[in-house]
């Protein structure tokens, strides 16, 4: 772990990210030293950065010092920014932000699971507008109790609505189902994060000339999806069963499953 460019494992109990989640954070598919969706990843952080206020590191030497990390293949690298120690209760200072960085295995998670999964729809929801609409910041204490809900249902992930019950995504990665022959998923103006995957699967399915379309839409459209399916920056996993509805797995669009296994090298 380096913090700051230093090899350590201690983080300042006064540093803001810990005392109010001041800070921004990226998960990232590292592959060979190599990052896929690299340059996605440094523009959503970059612009998180400069929505709250903090200077951003710059994209050559967080890869510099990722790169530094020890580890081969497959691994997931972790980018922490905070605003530092700099000011006085909620009111920020000026100064150095904290920059952290680790890696952990590419281990088999729900995002791995060949035959799809179980979802939970949840009934905690998400907060609707606001300023830190889109971002991805510290403060994921609405996905923590999500996930706490998930798991007694006997899921490994949870879909979220907002606080008007409008679809938005899952506990840890968006979310897209697949009906009438085109490509929908949830609008995240009011609330959500856009996923580098998501991106990458819209800019996809352009391509490849498939219909896509951005709704707000409840939980109940889903009666009709041929095929449900969840991204995020290492891959994408089917949907099986979600609140008593049953998805066929194999209705995922061959063009996006193709084109994320190429990408992450898992063809």
């Amino acid at each position: 772990m380096l913090i700051n460019g230093q090899s350590s494992e201690c983080l300042p109990v006064l540093d803001r990210g810990l005392q109010y989640g001041d800070g921004l954070f990226e998960t990232i598919a590292f592959i060979d030293d190599e990052a896929p969706l690299w340059d996605r990843h440094m523009t959503r952080l970059q612009h998180g950065c400069e929505v709250l206020g903090i200077t951003p590191p710059e994209s050559s030497l967080l890869l510099d010092e990722a790169r530094s990390l020890p580890g081969q293949g497959r691994r997931i690298l972790k980018i922490i920014i905070t605003r530092g120690q700099q000011g006085r209760g909620y009111f920020p200072g000026e100064g150095e932000p904290t920059r952290l960085l680790y890696t952990r295995p590419w281990s088999p998670a729900v995002h791995d699971a060949p035959r799809g999964i179980r979802a939970h729809l949840c009934r905690t929801r998400l907060a609707t507008g606001g300023v830190l609409a889109g971002l991805k910041t510290l403060n994921r204490l609405e996905q923590v109790v999500a996930a706490r809900e998930a798991a007694a249902a006997g899921c490994g992930e949870g879909i979220l609505c907002d606080a008007d019950g409008f679809l938005v995504e899952g506990i840890m990665s968006n979310l897209f189902w697949y009906a009438r022959g085109g490509l929908i998923t949830p609008d995240l103006q009011r609330s959500g994060v856009a996923g580098v995957m998501r991106e990458f699967v819209l800019d996809v399915a352009s391509r490849a000339g498939l219909p896509v379309k951005i709704v707000r839409e409840k939980a109940d459209v889903l009666e009709q999806a041929e095929a449900v399916f969840l991204t995020n920056a290492t891959g994408l996993v089917p949907v099986s069963e979600c609140n008593g509805n049953q998805f066929d797995i194999h209705a995922v669009p061959d063009e996006i499953s193709a084109a994320i296994d190429k990408l992450l090298r898992t063809e």
